[in-house]
């Protein structure tokens, strides 16, 4: 770690190059860092300040969730929660569990849905 590789990552992440021009520390320039994610920036050992940048980073990592989805007969909207992020939303297999009128008697013979293989011969 040095004093221009991290004034580069300072410049990656979104600060004006000229707030950190004139610094020459290490310990300068991670508080330049974790004043521009919102942290503290009076760390007097490198040790404190990557402490604090450590310190707001966590909340900069998103909250994910997982949704599992049971197929219904109406469109569903699927949403993250509140603050959430969506990283998986799982959508159980179709069957004929969605609607109470698939059932053999009322499909064709040997026509088969959703599992369920018909036995209405039309008389």
């Amino acid at each position: 770690m040095n004093v221009e590789s991290l004034k580069a990552l300072f410049e990656a992440i979104g600060g004006d190059p000229s707030d950190v021009a004139e610094t020459s520390t290490i310990v300068g320039v991670l508080n330049a860092i974790s004043g521009v994610l919102g942290g503290a920036t009076s760390a007097t050992t490198n040790a404190e300040a990557i402490a604090n940048i450590a310190a707001v980073a966590s909340a900069l990592v998103p909250d994910y969730e997982d949704i599992d989805v049971t197929p219904t007969t109406s469109e569903q909207e699927i949403t993250a929660t509140s603050g959430k992020t969506l990283r998986k939303v799982t959508v159980a297999a179709v069957t004929a569990a969605i609607d109470d009128n698939i059932t053999a008697g009322n499909i064709k013979d040997g026509v088969t849905i959703l599992g369920v293989t018909g036995t209405y011969d039309g008389t």
